[in-house]
């Protein structure tokens, strides 16, 4: 656990909620899946949802999320997390329709999320979903230094093959590449295996 996760649960042991990151690549869904979470459980949004990378470049949070699923119930603090890349490149946003001044300004604040992803990992989350885009090669998309500080800090992880609502998804590549995980397919665009997904964290984070 990180050291403000492990402080708060030594003074509040029975009321100190599970800090919940998730993390992931830019455009995995991430948004879009804590808003999921968070309006089935406690109908607020957690932040605005954007096809154009590193639109989050702050993590954003939903506060005390009662999860109450028949495999367990589990109180959690959701945190959105700026997606984490292995590098940042301006000219890439100009797909997206951003000229140079934007695009430079794009990229800085991207690289300042990714130190903030870093910083909220090491300091404040007591548990991580890895969120990937099942549309995509699963290897291609993890960020090795962030699954290291995962592993190191002994992080509880739920490995996430997110939008399965598109016809070229592939969960099952995801789940071959981790097999040390449980790998659980989803939509948080329409909320498809959802349930699973709840089922996970009440056993996961409970």
């Amino acid at each position: 656990m990180g050291i403000l996760t492990r402080l708060k649960s030594f003074l509040f042991p029975d009321s100190a909620p599970a800090v919940i990151g998730l993390y992931g690549p830019p455009n995995a869904g991430k948004t879009t899946l804590a808003n999921c979470i968070a309006t089935d459980w406690a109908d607020v949004t957690v932040g605005e949802a954007s096809g154009v990378p590193h639109e989050t470049q702050r993590a954003q949070r939903a506060e005390g999320i009662e999860i109450d699923h028949e495999e367990g119930s589990v109180t959690v603090s959701v945190v959105d997390t700026p997606g984490v890349a292995t590098e940042v490149d301006h000219a890439a946003f100009f797909d997206h329709g951003l000229d140079d001044e934007a695009a430079q300004a794009r990229a800085r604040g991207a690289t300042r999320g990714i130190g903030e992803s870093m910083r909220t990992l090491r300091e404040e989350v007591g548990g991580v979903v890895y969120v990937l885009d099942a549309t995509q090669d699963p290897r291609a998309q993890v960020n090795d230094m962030l699954l290291g500080i995962v592993e190191n800090q002994g992080l509880p992880v739920v490995l996430v093959a997110n939008k399965v609502d598109h016809a070229d998804a592939d969960a099952e590549a995801v789940a071959d590449a981790f097999p040390r995980h449980d790998v659980v397919p989803v939509s948080g665009l329409t909320g498809e295996n959802t349930d699973a997904l709840y089922a996970a964290l009440a056993k996961r984070f409970g």
